[in-house]
């Protein structure tokens, strides 16, 4: 849901990259209108300040520090002089202008910007335009414009001939009225003849509606016994379909036991080899820090952070490592770093560069490993400032090679992407910051033939979601509409058929937030609620309770961030 007061500026809309410092503690956008509590220095929007003195407490969310509305200090003038030279896009870019100026001059900017949308003036029209082509619409273009007459005299003088003939006209047709009158009188005599016609055919058509009524009422009966027949078979369906879930699922427990007792004979001790399964999420808005869960044994555990933060990245597991690509960390990266976890995760080993590198700067990519390549669909690229339609083929093993392989119909970043067989579907997204920018398409690129299909569209746009791959099926989860409202709703899509099916909602509403699949169940970590509080709340849905859990909350709240099973 779209916040009720001025937040601070997106990082997008600047020239370059904006120092970290100079970041808004509650919004982690540009500041707007900065100021700080006295002792400590924060620095907040003062839309976002004044937020949260009026919704939560008098204390600075920072360093809890006793703060008020009236006791906000004025930040120091050399950050007012570093954001007022900052280069920043015009309010109305999506709309076309493509001005960069300086932050201290945006609202003069944007006040005489020709762009700026005003509705037309003519009576009846109401359409948006721009404000420097309303003259010209008004004028030339508006099908309810006043239009000028340039020939009125001879109008006038058209007018008296006209009412000259209509006169003789009249005349005219006063001795054909009485011509007329005497034709009526022998009408009125064949009337009478037709009338007694009509109700011998009255009394033809109430014989016919009575046997027209005998019949549909025979046709309905045999429609209702049809009806009654496709709901039996129906039922026949549905029962076949529960014995064969109940099937799949025994088998699904049958390989799951049988995968355990190899594990245990070859590792030898239940500590020494890969029994437990673990849930592995990193960074996220403001997050440094990772940390691990043990699914079995329901345990958060910390690990080595990584040197800074990382936002909006994609991550795979590969090789015994788990790899972190890109995002946004003091700025866009192209770079990738890795922790090995073979042969089991370590609390105490550190991070390491790896040698592949992104196509470009990015963040809200989305990425798959196929056999020893990653394929990078989206995202925005820093070095171009685009939303990108591209898909990028990056080689996992030396020399790292990296190459466009495909372009999607229309740029897309925070979409989802999973990989199904020898293809890869691609969900949803958004294809500028507007969330009525939000796409309901779904792609199939054919990784082999190296060409894009377009698939049955989503029931409704949307972005910033969660995807998990369930047999034949992708389970879209949460996410944010085309009206920015943050929602708990679970999209069940067949990537055979194309078709839609709702699951049962989240307990949570959640946008920017993680999922994976462990033990037949689908888990759900973190994200943002509608208010744009970060969540460490985790929850848990298994398809034969057909139902959410609450499962352990993270150490940490994060959004943005990135997990993988491991």
């Amino acid at each position: 849901m779209a916040s009720n007061y001025s937040l601070g500026y997106d990082d997008e809309r600047f020239e370059s990259i904006v120092d970290q410092n100079f970041h808004c503690l509650i919004c982690y956008n540009v500041l707007k209108d900065p100021v700080m509590c006295r002792r400590n220095q924060h620095y907040f929007c003062h839309g976002c300040i004044t937020e949260h003195l009026r919704t939560n407490s008098h204390t600075c969310p920072t360093c809890a520090d006793e703060l008020s509305v009236e006791t906000l200090a004025e930040v120091p003038r050399i950050v007012k002089n570093y954001l007022d030279e900052r280069k920043i896009r015009c309010d109305h870019y999506d709309r076309g202008c493509r001005e960069l100026v300086q932050l201290q001059n945006l609202k003069r900017h944007v006040a005489e910007c020709g762009f700026t949308p005003v509705v037309c003036g003519n009576q009846g029209c109401g359409e948006t335009i721009s404000k420097r082509d309303r003259t010209y619409h008004e004028s030339e273009l508006c099908q309810f414009r006043k239009l000028k007459c340039h020939n009125c005299g001879e109008i006038s003088t058209m007018i008296a001939g006209m009412q000259t003939e209509i006169a003789n006209q009249n005349t005219k047709i006063n001795a054909e009225m009485a011509h007329t009158n005497t034709k009526l009188k022998n009408v009125d005599t064949k009337i009478v003849h037709i009338d007694t016609k009509l109700e011998n055919m009255d009394t033809k058509m109430a014989n016919w509606q009575a046997n027209v009524e005998a019949r549909f009422e025979a046709r309905f009966e045999a429609m209702n016994n049809e009806v009654r027949g496709m709901k039996m078979s129906l039922n026949e369906v549905k029962d076949g379909f529960d014995h064969l879930k109940e099937a799949v699922l025994e088998k699904i427990e049958s390989k799951e036991r049988k995968q355990e007792e190899i594990t245990r004979d070859v590792s030898g001790t239940a500590s020494g080899g890969r029994e437990n399964q673990h849930i592995f999420v990193a960074g996220g808005r403001g997050r440094n820090s990772l940390e691990i869960f043990n699914y079995r044994q329901r345990l958060w555990s910390l690990l080595k952070p990584m040197l800074v933060s990382r936002c909006s990245a994609s991550s795979f597991f590969h090789n015994n490592h788990v790899t972190v690509a890109g995002g946004y960390c003091r700025g866009f990266v192209d770079n990738m770093i890795r922790m090995n976890i073979h042969p089991v995760p370590d609390l105490s080993i550190n991070w390491s560069d790896f040698a592949a590198k992104l196509p470009a700067k990015m963040c809200g990519h989305s990425s798959v490993v196929y056999k020893d390549s990653l394929l990078v669909t989206g995202g925005y690229d820093a070095d171009q400032c685009v939303y990108s339609d591209c898909i990028h083929e990056v080689q996992l093993k030396p020399p790292h090679n990296v190459q466009l392989v495909c372009k999607m119909p229309e740029p897309r970043a925070r979409h989802s992407t999973v990989l199904c067989d020898d293809s890869i579907l691609i969900v949803g997204g958004k294809k500028s910051l507007d969330c009525e920018d939000n796409l309901s398409s779904v792609l199939s690129y054919d990784i082999k033939k190296n060409e894009c299909q377009q698939l049955p569209a989503l029931p409704y746009p949307v972005s910033e979601m969660a995807t998990v791959k369930w047999a034949e099926n992708v389970v879209i989860i949460g996410g944010i509409d085309k009206d920015g409202n943050v929602l708990n709703n679970v999209i069940i899509y067949n990537t055979k058929t194309g078709n839609s099916h709702m699951l049962p909602p989240m307990l949570h509403k959640r946008k920017g937030c993680m999922a994976v699949v462990i033990e037949n169940t689908i888990v759900v970590l973190g994200g943002a609620d509608e208010k744009r509080n970060d969540l460490k709340s985790v929850e848990g849905f298994n398809f034969e309770r057909f139902s959410w859990q609450e499962l352990p909350d993270m150490k940490e709240k994060r959004c943005f961030a990135t997990a993988v099973v491991i």
